[in-house]
């Protein structure tokens, strides 16, 4: 599942270009219009969020569903299949913001061997979502109060080695979901993914539409809504 998420769309080209257009602070009020954050604000669905940030920008974000694919390890010189995979891969940019998939509390965060920098959450469900891979973490702790869509630390490839040890693979979010056993995230996510573009394709199109009007009041309220500063 690619491109999507963060291709350059001609609407928002389009909209951007129209800036260019639109009157001067001077003529049109106090303060200049200038161009909207590129990330976008997190679509809330049911409750639940899609677990990396999407811009609007050039951005890679791909995910098949490879929920129990094998995992092997070469051991005594031989390929030995040792176990399966129990989550989901979410290619992304090193450094792209990871996002609390549901409301919880922290209650697992730091190293583990074979999970790097990783964070766990005790979703208000019952459930425990799991976060693996970080480069680095958010300003959280053991108990924080998370949302859908709170920050919890940056894409990367950690883990496999003692702490600190990068690079045994490209840099991915692994997410797991467990309930009384580990579960597919496949549907979940990617139902969050499929809202998540069919809603931000509709707010580019409507900021392209007040752009064309150069409606900058409605401009500027719209990219509030859409846009938001994601870092952690």
């Amino acid at each position: 599942m690619a491109g999507g998420p963060g291709a350059l769309t001609l609407r928002r080209a389009a909209a951007l270009a129209l800036l260019l257009l639109l009157p001067s602070a001077s003529e049109a009020g106090p303060g200049p219009l200038t161009a909207p954050p590129s990330t976008y604000r997190p679509v809330v669905v049911d409750g639940f969020t899609f677990p990396v940030a999407r811009t609007s920008w050039l951005s890679v974000i791909e995910f098949d569903d490879d929920w129990h694919a094998p995992r092997m390890r070469l051991i005594g010189g031989r390929w030995q299949q040792v176990g399966v995979h129990e989550g989901l891969d979410i290619t992304a940019e090193p450094g792209t913001p990871v996002l609390s998939m549901s409301a919880g509390r922290v209650e697992a965060l730091g190293w583990t061997f074979y999970s790097g920098n990783r964070v766990g959450v005790r979703g208000d469900d019952g459930r425990y979502y799991f976060y693996a891979h970080l480069s680095s973490f958010a300003d959280l702790g053991v108990g924080s109060r998370v949302g859908p869509g709170t920050p919890l630390g940056r894409v990367g490839n950690t883990g496999y080695g003692p702490p600190g040890h990068t690079d045994e693979f490209p840099p991915h979010l692994h997410v797991g979901i467990r309930a009384a056993d580990w579960v597919s995230p496949y549907p979940l996510v990617s139902r969050l993914y499929r809202r998540a573009v069919r809603a931000t394709s509709r707010g580019e199109a409507r900021l392209t539409a007040l752009a064309r009007r150069g409606d900058r009041v409605g401009f500027e309220r719209l990219a509030a809504r859409l846009y938001a500063d994601l870092r952690p």
